[in-house]
């Protein structure tokens, strides 16, 4: 594991009247190290699920715009802007992808008009904040004689 260091507060103290002017501390923390992990290409991703070749294409293209934090933008703009030129489908159409790529948990509703990607499938940034990614979100999967079903929930902060 690695070993996390946070500096909160400082302590001074006043000499002359002994009065604690502020205070210092240090908390220490620890996370699990990076997993092993393998290239995974998003053609794999889209057998696994059973994406058409439409869905696959707007995977690709929604997952070449993941941001930092994990969010890619799902709106009219940012689709007439960056994904349409690129896939060619009607925006109904998309809004339908975008709905299957969120009923296979390859990605969660975030908000109106984004997306946050599955951090179980995509990691973009620093192991830490991938981790932290990973414990807002519930991954369950369920195995039956009928297959795999994929199950993603955020977790509510209260």
């Amino acid at each position: 594991m690695a070993k996390i260091s946070k500096i909160t507060e400082k302590q001074i103290t006043d000499m002359k009247t002994g009065e604690v002017v502020s205070s210092e501390s240090s908390k220490t923390f620890y996370i699990p190290k990076e997993p092993s992990y393998i290239k995974f290409y998003i053609d794999d991703i889209g057998s696994i699920h059973g994406l058409s070749k439409a869905e696959s294409d707007v995977l690709f293209a929604l997952a070449k715009m993941i941001s930092w934090d994990g969010i890619v933008s799902v709106s009219k703009t940012r689709f007439e802007k960056s994904i349409h030129p690129e896939v060619g489908v009607k925006y109904q159409t998309f809004k339908n992808i975008t709905k299957k790529l969120v009923d296979k948990g390859i990605f969660v509703r975030a908000g109106r008009g984004e997306l946050e990607a599955n951090p179980y499938l995509f990691a973009k940034g620093e192991w830490i904040d991938v981790y932290k990614r990973r414990k807002t979100i519930n991954l369950n999967i369920q195995y039956s004689k009928d297959g795999r079903k994929i199950f993603t929930t955020l977790k509510d902060d209260n």
